[in-house]
């Protein structure tokens, strides 16, 4: 540990010898401190950055303290949901209003568990719904976005977010598709198409059928 002005303080070198890291985590975290929440530099010692010890060492304890926290991981664990469901749902966050991470650590994020379970318990309620209030106001030849389409179905939009991807019977194809900044595309469906689904949806709820973009196995046992 390095001495400036009567205080302990390190170097990144001495971060490299304390905690046994490489350079380049130490850099990215200072280089990203806006968001990484890294203690400001003291000032240099020769060439060197430093910072106060005592300071960077409580950070470095709270960013890697996951109390309470859950990853996916424990997710998985904790409701006996697949890792692809807890992708999808995170995917399709704008719909569903799935909660945001509390913090990323080394790629793996982590959410505040009662936040999570909280969520998870109104998801399913809301995706379970059965009766339809249908909105049959509007011209047929309309395009809704699927917002506007769960008003129509008198549904929570989270109810009918994954429908795109898991295409429940009679659910139709979208009449336009762009692609919005951030790659994920938006979809647009005609309310005409959207009345004729609730007509042909069954008492029982949306009876699932393969995705036409999903090819079939082959070579595998019939």
């Amino acid at each position: 540990m390095t001495q400036h002005e009567d205080r302990k303080v390190y170097t990144r070198r001495d971060l490299m010898a304390a905690y046994g890291m490489a350079l380049s985590p130490l850099e990215d975290w200072y280089r990203n401190r806006r968001w990484t929440g890294h203690p400001e530099a003291l000032g240099h010692a020769g060439r060197e950055l430093i910072w106060d010890a005592a300071e960077w060492d409580h950070w470095y304890q709270e960013r890697n303290n996951t109390t309470h926290l859950i990853s996916r991981t424990g997710l998985q664990e904790r409701h006996g949901l697949a890792r692809s469901t807890l992708e999808r749902l995170w995917a399709l966050r704008d719909d569903n209003g799935h909660p945001e991470p509390v913090k990323t650590l080394e790629r793996v994020m982590y959410w505040n568990q009662d936040d999570w379970d909280a969520w998870y318990v109104e998801y399913k309620r809301n995706t379970q719904r059965r009766d339809l209030d249908i909105d049959r106001s509007g011209s047929p030849d309309d395009l809704l976005t699927l917002a506007q389409v769960a008003r129509v179905l008198g549904v929570p939009p989270a109810s009918i977010a994954h429908y795109p991807t898991r295409m429940p019977r009679s659910w139709p194809e979208p009449a336009k598709e762009e692609a919005l900044p951030s790659g994920r595309p938006r979809r647009y469906y005609r309310r005409a198409d959207i009345w004729n689904y609730a007509d042909n949806r069954t008492a029982a709820g949306p009876h699932r059928t393969k995705h036409p973009s999903r090819k079939p196995r082959s070579g595998g046992p019939g």
